[in-house]
């Protein structure tokens, strides 16, 4: 018998196990397909798991946009949408949040709705959307209407539009129009508590901006191309999470191989490419073994082809030969950041959901005792309504140090934060009875007193299989360079030929192949992006061996 192509994938995520299920359907078995996956699981930076008897994900959660997501296509057909059990952010709009500021009072709708329509409206015409009038009778503001005036006559006005090159600096142009404009016979210096009126409009600007920072990862939105940001599409529709869980999805690509083609704790630490006698690529493994294959596709993150194209790593880098310079520039120049998702757990199920407003950094009434890594979080809120589950998201500098944090830590963190935000009092349950004197007495059973019991966090940045979490493309890089990723190597195109007489092929062709979220020009940062590149690849060698598919 011919011998069949060799096809390794490396890694079992969304895109290598959506590559791996598409060429072994559409096939009829013309393939030797192994996915080799570095970790001890499938599914990458999709991880279900539980806290606290409640189902959460640690990694990605949402679907964005159920009109036209693959990913909502899936989790409908195998029932994934529905459960029994709550799950996380099954209800994300029961409890409408309560936004506090550090000074220890709560902020009006009046001064939080028109901030939250301006940030909106922003981010709208940054992605060369139009603006989508809010509607909501809950909203106090008589000025909407006149902010999303300035807000298109910001962006679209010939003689003073933005021509800066960040999300950043757009978006922080877009707040001085508006408070020149809106602010006029209006006392800007009122008093609300330590913040005059600006400063309070300002800082809760900066609050909507630090939830921007974990959609997209960048640790600074003035690190956010402002001219590629107009290329991102989202799909129509609502974002949902999964209610069996992100993995339902993984289990489903993966439930069509065979036993054995899924190989687990087999990490590449080098991939020769070229012309060899047993095969163009040489794949070495961890534990000194190698496997020789016609094609790889390398799935791997962003954050792990940085670390493999650094000169100081050892023996050189992962690629020998080096990558051509088109595609290891890509790799430097687009962005890769870090989200951490903190869950905490709480001894009341009414616990509110909270926005997050503080000082600036030089500012003479900050708090001293909320700790720097808490600063930037936007939010804090049950993971659904009748949830003793709270969820926080961290982005940059401070998910990182949320890594390297004792438990302890952490809850002090929250505990301080909390405290010092809503006045209300917070602290951990030691699983003792508690004796607190409250306005002079004694409390045994303290039913008032939130307690936190445990905290858990997810910890990408630290994850050699990962470094991270998801790409963005930050100033200096462009749609472009998510181009190049995608980019097959060798470049050259060779004479037609035959494999082993059986299928017709390029001989030497599609050597080392790239899919990932990082990969897709329009989808980057998603599952559902990461799966259209896996499927991109997928139909690249099956039209290269002629395949019907």
């Amino acid at each position: 018998m011919a011998k069949k192509p060799r096809i390794v994938i490396i890694g079992a995520g969304m895109a290598g196990l959506t590559a791996a299920n598409k060429l072994y359907t559409a096939s009829n078995n013309a393939f030797d397909l192994s996915v080799v996956e570095g970790g001890s699981r499938i599914g990458g930076r999709i991880n279900t798991s539980e806290f606290s008897a409640e189902k959460i994900e640690m990694g990605a959660t949402w679907i964005h946009g159920i009109g036209g997501s693959p990913i909502y296509k899936i989790a409908e057909e195998t029932g994934s949408l529905v459960s029994e059990e709550p799950w996380e952010c099954m209800d994300p709009t029961v409890d409408k949040a309560r936004t506090f500021a550090e000074g220890g009072f709560e902020i009006e709708p009046f001064i939080v709705e028109p901030v939250s329509a301006l940030f909106n409206a922003l981010m709208e015409l940054a992605q060369g959307k139009e603006i989508s009038q809010n509607d909501d009778e809950d909203c106090v503001s008589e000025r909407l209407g006149e902010i999303y005036e300035i807000a298109t006559r910001f962006c679209c006005s010939s003689g003073d539009g933005f021509n800066g090159s960040s999300v950043g600096s757009f978006l922080r142009s877009g707040f001085d129009a508006y408070w020149a404009s809106v602010s006029k016979g209006e006392n800007g210096e009122k008093k609300y508590g330590t913040w005059s009126r600006r400063s309070l409009e300002e800082a809760v600007f900066t609050m909507f901006s630090n939830t921007q920072r974990t959609y997209t990862s960048a640790d600074d939105l003035y690190t956010l191309d402002y001219a590629a940001e107009s290329e991102y599409q989202m799909f129509p529709g609502e974002e949902i999470t999964i209610a069996k869980g992100y993995l339902s999805v993984i289990h489903h690509l993966a439930s069509v191989l065979p036993q054995g083609v899924i190989e687990l704790n087999r990490r590449v630490v080098k991939i020769e490419w070229g012309s060899g006698e047993e095969g163009p690529v040489k794949l070495h493994f961890s534990d000194g073994s190698v496997v020789f294959a016609d094609h790889v596709i390398v799935t791997v993150s962003l954050g792990v082809l940085k670390a493999g194209i650094e000169s100081d790593v050892e023996d050189g880098g992962l690629f020998s030969p080096p990558l051509p310079e088109f595609k290891s520039d890509a790799i430097r120049r687009l962005g890769y950041g870090v989200v951490n998702k903190l869950f905490v757990e709480v001894s009341q199920r009414s616990f509110p959901s909270l926005q997050l407003v503080f000082e600036k950094e030089d500012s003479e009434f900050r708090f001293v005792k909320i700790p720097w890594w808490m600063r930037r979080t936007a939010t804090m809120a049950p993971i659904h309504s009748n949830s003793k589950v709270l969820l926080s998201w961290f982005a940059g500098k401070e998910a990182l140090e949320l890594e390297k944090l004792t438990e302890e830590e952490i809850m002090d963190g929250v505990l301080t934060t909390v405290s010092c935000l809503t006045g209300k009092e917070v602290k951990k349950d030691t699983g003792k009875v508690p004796k607190t004197l409250t306005n002079g007495s004694l409390r045994e059973d303290d039913d008032e007193v939130v307690k936190i019991k445990k905290v858990l966090t997810s910890k990408w940045g630290g994850d050699p299989l990962f470094r991270g979490s998801y790409s963005y493309v930050a100033v200096g890089s462009s749609g472009d360079d998510l181009d190049a990723m995608a980019e097959p190597l060798p470049q050259i195109n060779k004479k037609s030929g035959q494999v082993n007489g059986h299928v017709q092929a390029k001989v030497g062709e599609l050597q080392v192949m790239f899919a990932g979220e990082a990969t897709h020009r329009t989808h980057y940062s998603t599952t559902h992006g990461a799966y259209y590149s896996g499927l991109r690849e997928a139909n690249r060698l099956l039209k290269h061996y002629k395949c019907d598919f």
